[in-house]
């Protein structure tokens, strides 16, 4: 985190890191800096949108910047109360993610006139699911609003005509009980497994969001 204490502008940065879909992917990255907090560098780079030098950065250089280490492999909405003691994962990105947002309230962020959830990659999913519940969480009367950079993964077929992104989402949302962290307003019409992707959800966004993508994303093009 950087950033004058007393700002009332607050940035909100989810890093980006794909997802898991089974115990046997979600161990994998219990063994990198997405699956363990052990592995993580100790210290990240504030560059660009989130520079704290006015001369690089001259709309958002004075608010407090925060990037959110990504760890839970499912745009932090997995809630699984039971732990395999033969595997220790902990499919909980759903906790994690409002243990984070109390304990930035209770550094400031509780006094915020303006908040922005942005994102990029699975990141940016994460703005995108939880843009509305984020507001939810900051003061009444700020001015809330969410960027997803790069975030807007497409439901399409793959090359062979699979529905292979499709497959994967349904996955992730089964292994990581992410079912009831997803917007209601999808999930009470169509299958959870379809509420991960952008086009089923971005038009009940109730907050302000703002989505940039790549005509053509080099990992939905390798991928699908």
């Amino acid at each position: 985190m950087e950033g004058p204490k007393i700002a009332k502008r607050w940035w909100f940065e989810g890093k980006g890191g794909g997802w898991c879909n089974n115990v046997t992917t979600c161990l994998s990255r219990t063994k990198t800096r997405l699956g363990s907090s052990k592995l993580m560098d100790k210290e990240i780079a504030f560059s660009g949108i989130l520079s704290r030098f006015q001369k690089f950065n001259p709309d958002f250089y004075n608010w407090n910047r925060i990037k959110v280490r990504y760890c839970d492999g499912a745009s932090f909405t997995g809630d699984v109360a039971a732990v395999n003691p033969a595997t220790n994962l902990h499919f909980r990105g759903a906790r994690v993610w409002r243990a984070i947002i109390e304990d930035l309230l209770s550094k400031g962020m509780k006094d915020a006139k303006n908040a922005i959830l942005s994102g990029c990659s699975a990141g940016g999913l994460t703005s995108i699911l939880h843009c509305d519940s984020f507001r939810s969480l900051v003061p009444v009367g700020a001015k809330v609003k969410c960027l997803a950079d790069a975030g807007y993964f497409i439901n399409a077929n793959d090359v062979s005509g699979a529905q292979h992104i499709q497959e994967f989402y349904s996955q992730v949302v089964a292994t990581h009980g992410s079912a009831k962290n997803l917007p209601s307003s999808c999930t009470s019409k169509i299958r959870p497994g379809l509420c991960f992707f952008p086009q089923n959800i971005a038009q009940q966004i109730q907050t302000p969001i703002f989505f940039v993508n790549a005509a053509y994303d080099s990992w939905q093009v390798s991928s699908l």
